[in-house]
C-alpha cells in the first residue's frame, strides 16, 4: 500500500514566518510589524486556524472519506458488465437456446439475457422502397459499418423497408429481428428512464406477404417493436397468424422470396433512423459468469400447480425448490420421481425437462399426493446452481461469535448478484430438517439495528462480514455435535469490468456439455462489447458527486427548466430556452404572466429547421411535469422560426470578385439554428437581428473593401422591422438562413 502523505506538516510558527515574509511584496505600505499591531493579530489568528485544518484533514483517511459520502447519500460503484448482441447461426433446423447460454470470448463468459428460438432463415435482401424508387441495401446490411437510412434521407409516408428470406419463416410461432440504428451524432440521445414514456415521433406499419398472394397487416400482439417506431436500436419480436408466400420486389427479381415490410405511415422523424445492421437470431449477451441464481414465482393454491424455467443452469445445473412458509422462513423441498407416492403433508414435487425447448418444468402437489404451496406473489424459489458451485455454495457454520467472517470462493463477484441465508434446525427433528432465513446485504453496518439480518462484502478483501449483535446480528449458532454448514449461497455471480469490452468477431463459442445443440451452431459478436467498468474509486466518486450537486433535480429558476429539459430521457435535445412569465400567443409580449413558463425546444437534426414532432413535446412536457412546482404551468413548445435573407452588394479586392460562396457561408453561419461545430450553440432566442451584425461578418471576411448597399428581408409570425430595417422577433423565435443575394464587385469596376 502507498504511504499516505503527511498534511499536517507546517507549526504555527512557521504559518505566521511565511505570512509575515510576504507583507513587503503584497502590501509595501504597512510597515509596523510588531506583536501590538491588529494586522499581526490577525494574520496569527488565521495562522491558528490553518494550523487546525491541517491537522483536521491530515486525519481524514479513505474511510472517513467513504462515511462522508454515505451521508450524502452516495455509495461507490460496484463493477459494471459489458453488454454486446450476438447473432447465431449455422442452423439446419430451429432450435431454442436458454436463457443464460454461456458463450465463450477468448478467456472471458458471457451470457444471453433471454431465452431464443433460432431459426435456419436468412436475410437475403434489404430494399428501401418508396412510390418513386427502390434500393437495394443488402450489402450495406452485410457489411455493419456502411449504414443505410431505413426510409431514405427524407423518411416520407408510404417508403418501406423490405425484408427479403431465403425461405417463409414458421406461422404461430415468434421470432425476433433486431435493428441497430446509428446512434454516433453529435448530440447524444439520453438514456431511456424506467416509468417515463417516450413518445415516438413517427409511426410505423409492419406487414407480410402472405400465401394468398396479398400484403397482410401486423399488429399488436403478433408484433412487439422494441425500437418505438424506429427512434432507437432495439427487438421486433413478430408472430405471423398466417402463412408467408413467395414474390419478386424490385431491383430482387432474380428469385422468388418471403418478404416482411415496415412502412412509415406517421412522418415526423427529428433524425431520420440510419440502420447499421438489421439481423435475426439475435439476442443481448452480458459478461459475467452466473454460479448460481434465483427465480421467484408466484403460488395461487391450486392443485398440481406447474413451474416452467428457461434457464441454462434449470437445465444443465442442479435445480433445489424452496416455498416460504407462514413464520416468514423458506424450507427445502424435496424432488420426488412421483408425486403419487407422497403423503398430504409431504414437501415434495416432480422435476421434468423438455430436451426439444431446453426448459424444466416443476409440479406440485394435490394435497393429497404432496402438500400444495402456500398462495402468495413470490412463494416459490427455484435455486438453480452449476455443478462446479455445489462444493462452493455452503459458506461455513456461525460459531455465534461477533464479527464473523468468511471468504469468497470465486471472484469478481458482482455483489449486486449476491443472496445469503442462515440456516436454522426445526426443533425436534434432530437437525434433519431446516428452514433458511434470508440475510440482506448492506454497504454499512452501523445503520443496522441488533436484530436486522444484515451482512457486508468486503471486495477489497474478499469476504463477507457478519455484525456484533449491536450493530446487525450475529448468526443463529450451531452445536458442535452438528456437521453442517448453516450459511450458504443462492445468488453468485462473478465478472464485470473492463476486459469485457472486447472486441468484434470474440465471442466464438458456446460452453455446453457435447450433443447438448447442433453441432453446427455458431456465434458471434458484429460489434464491440461496451458498458464494462472497473469499481469507482474514491477519486472518481468525488467528482461524479460535484457532478450531481450541480444537476438539477426541481425546476425553479429559468436555468433548472433549459437543464432539465435538455436531460430528457430518450430523446436528443440540442437547444432550449425557458422564458418565465409568458406564454405564446399572449397580447402584449411584454406583459408579464404568474406562474407561466414556456419552455422552447430545438431537437438535433441536420434540417434547417429542426422542427419537433408532437411526440417530441409530449416526451419534454411530462419530464418538466414531473420537476416542476405545483403552482407553475408550463408549455413547451417549437420555435417560431424566422426566414431572413440578406441582400447585399460588396465592393472587394480583384483578386476575391468570384469568391461569392464565401460571404454565403459565413452568412449561413452567422444566421443558423446549430452551429456545426457545437449544435447546443446558435442564433439566441427572441434576439433581434441588426444590420450591424451583418455588416461585421462581411467585413471581417478577407478581401472585403466595403459594402455598398444592404438591405434583410424576414418572413415569419410575429416580426416587427423598426426604421432602420432591423428584425425584432417574438421572445421564442429563432432566425434561419434564406436564398440569400450577395454580388460581388471588384473596386476597378466601380
Amino acid at each position: 500500500m502507498l504511504p499516505m502523505p503527511n498534511l499536517d506538516d507546517r507549526l504555527f510558527a512557521e504559518i505566521v514566518d511565511d505570512a509575515r515574509k510576504n507583507i513587503p511584496s503584497l502590501l509595501p505600505q504597512w510597515t509596523d510589524e510588531n506583536a501590538h499591531d491588529p494586522g499581526i493579530t490577525m494574520i496569527e489568528l488565521f495562522s491558528w486556524l490553518t494550523e487546525m485544518q491541517q491537522y483536521y484533514l491530515n486525519r481524514v483517511t479513505a474511510k472517513n472519506e467513504r462515511k462522508f459520502l454515505q451521508l450524502l447519500g452516495l455509495t461507490l460503484r460496484p463493477a459494471t458488465s459489458a453488454q454486446v448482441d450476438v447473432t447465431f447461426g449455422g442452423l439446419e433446423q430451429a432450435q431454442r437456446l436458454p436463457r443464460g447460454l454461456k458463450l465463450q470470448a477468448l478467456d472471458e463468459t458471457f451470457e444471453t439475457t433471454e431465452a431464443l428460438w433460432a431459426f435456419p432463415h436468412r436475410i437475403q435482401r434489404v430494399l428501401v422502397k418508396s412510390n418513386a424508387e427502390s434500393s437495394d441495401y443488402t450489402s450495406a446490411n452485410e457489411n455493419g459499418r456502411v449504414g443505410f437510412y431505413a426510409f431514405g434521407a427524407e423518411a416520407q409516408r408510404q417508403t418501406s423497408l423490405c425484408l427479403g428470406f431465403d425461405q417463409p419463416l414458421p406461422p404461430e410461432q415468434f421470432f425476433t429481428l433486431t435493428i441497430n440504428l446509428r446512434e454516433e451524432h453529435a448530440i447524444v440521445r439520453n438514456p431511456a428512464q424506467e416509468g417515463l414514456e417516450v413518445t415516438p415521433s413517427a409511426r410505423v406499419a409492419w406487414s407480410y406477404y402472405g400465401s394468398d398472394g396479398t400484403w397482410h397487416p401486423l399488429k399488436e400482439p403478433n408484433v412487439q417493436d422494441g425500437t418505438n417506431q424506429f427512434s432507437q436500436t432495439g427487438r421486433v419480436t413478430i408472430k405471423l397468424p398466417g402463412e408467408m408466400g413467395r414474390t419478386t420486389i424490385h431491383p430482387a427479381s432474380d428469385i422468388e422470396r418471403a418478404w416482411i415490410a415496415c412502412e412509415v405511415v406517421e412522418t415526423g422523424y427529428e433524425v431520420p433512423p440510419m440502420v447499421e445492421k438489421c439481423t435475426l437470431n439475435t439476442a443481448l449477451a452480458v459478461h459475467g459468469d452466473t454460479h448460481s441464481l434465483v427465480r421467484a414465482y408466484e403460488s395461487d393454491g391450486s392443485a398440481h400447480q406447474t413451474l416452467e424455467s428457461d434457464d441454462y443452469l434449470a437445465w444443465f445445473g442442479h435445480v433445489d425448490v424452496q416455498v416460504l412458509e407462514p413464520g416468514g422462513n423458506w424450507r427445502d423441498w424435496k424432488k420426488v420421481d412421483a408425486l403419487a407416492a407422497c403423503a398430504p403433508r409431504d414437501n415434495c414435487y416432480e422435476l421434468v425437462r423438455n430436451p426439444e425447448h431446453k426448459t424444466t418444468r416443476i409440479t406440485f402437489g394435490d394435497a393429497r399426493n404432496g402438500r400444495i404451496p402456500p398462495r402468495g406473489q413470490g412463494t416459490i424459489r427455484l435455486i438453480c446452481y452449476a455443478e462446479d458451485f455445489k462444493s462452493h455454495r455452503l459458506l461455513g457454520k456461525s460459531d455465534g461469535l461477533p464479527n464473523q467472517r468468511f471468504s469468497l470462493p470465486m471472484s469478481p463477484l458482482l455483489p449486486d448478484s449476491l443472496m445469503v441465508q442462515v440456516g436454522i434446525p426445526v426443533p425436534g427433528t434432530d437437525g434433519k430438517q431446516w428452514e433458511w432465513q434470508d440475510w440482506t446485504r448492506v454497504d454499512d453496518l452501523e445503520r443496522s439495528r441488533s436484530d436486522d439480518c444484515h451482512y457486508l462484502v468486503d471486495l477489497d478483501e474478499e469476504e463477507i462480514l457478519f455484525g456484533d449483535h449491536e450493530y446487525g446480528q450475529i448468526p443463529h449458532k450451531m452445536a458442535e455435535s452438528v456437521p453442517d454448514f448453516n450459511i450458504r449461497l443462492i445468488s453468485y455471480r462473478t465478472g464485470g469490468g473492463e476486459r469485457g469490452n472486447v472486441q468484434k468477431d470474440r465471442i466464438s463459442g458456446v460452453i455446453a456439455p457435447a450433443h447438448a445443440f447442433a453441432p453446427t451452431l455458431s456465434v458471434t459478436n458484429h460489434v464491440y462489447a461496451a458498458g464494462g467498468r472497473e469499481r469507482e474509486s474514491l477519486t472518481e466518486a468525488k467528482g461524479r458527486l460535484r457532478q450531481e450537486m450541480r444537476h438539477a433535480t426541481r425546476a425553479v429558476t429559468a436555468d433548472d427548466y433549459e437543464q432539465i429539459a435538455r436531460a430528457t430521457p430518450g430523446l436528443r435535445v440540442a437547444r432550449v430556452k425557458a422564458i418565465p412569465l409568458y406564454r405564446v400567443g399572449q397580447e402584449d409580449e411584454q406583459e408579464h404572466l404568474p406562474g407561466q413558463v414556456t419552455v422552447v425546444v430545438v431537437p438535433f437534426s441536420d434540417s434547417a429547421k429542426p422542427m419537433p414532432s408532437t411526440g417530441f413535446l409530449q416526451t419534454v412536457q411530462r419530464h418538466l411535469n414531473q420537476h416542476r412546482l405545483l403552482t407553475t404551468e408550463v408549455h413547451v413548445v417549437a420555435p417560431e422560426y424566422v426566414q431572413i435573407t440578406v441582400n447585399a452588394v460588396v465592393v472587394v479586392h480583384p483578386d476575391y470578385r468570384h469568391q461569392t460562396e464565401r460571404v454565403l457561408a459565413a452568412l449561413g453561419n452567422l444566421l443558423d439554428v446549430l452551429d456545426d461545430r457545437d449544435p447546443t450553440k446558435g442564433w439566441e432566442f427572441g434576439r433581434a437581428v441588426y444590420k450591424g451584425d451583418v455588416y461585421e461578418v462581411i467585413n471581417r471576411l478577407p478581401g472585403v473593401e466595403y459594402i455598398q448597399s444592404l438591405w434583410l428581408d424576414a418572413e415569419g409570425r410575429g416580426i416587427r422591422r423598426d426604421s432602420n430595417g432591423d428584425i425584432h422577433l417574438p421572445p421564442h423565435g429563432l432566425v434561419y438562413s434564406g436564398a440569400h443575394t450577395v454580388q460581388l464587385l471588384s473596386r476597378t469596376d466601380l
